[in-house]
């Protein structure tokens, strides 16, 4: 029978030991889940997205109905895929 996967955060309380580190990785892998939630902002194209306690912003150009306040969607995506 296969085993459920493991969560890093589970592996150890040593901070600053990552189990990424270690020499073999648990045969049913790991299990991670990230949830994030957006919404659109009043009129026009801005929009919020949250992340556990952080905030992102993006908005669209005028051509679109945006106000070019913030990055636009996209530019999220292109950014990390550079991290």
């Amino acid at each position: 029978m296969i085993e459920s996967p493991k969560y890093p955060w589970d592996e150890s309380a040593v901070p600053g030991e990552r189990p990424i580190d270690k020499p073999e990785l648990p045969p049913q892998g790991y299990a991670i889940t990230m949830v994030a939630e957006t919404e659109t902002q009043g009129e026009g194209q801005l929009k919020v997205g949250r992340y556990r306690h952080f905030e992102v912003f993006c908005d669209e150009p005028p051509r679109i109905g945006g106000q070019d306040r913030y990055p636009q969607p996209l530019t999220y995506v292109a950014m990390g895929v550079g991290f």
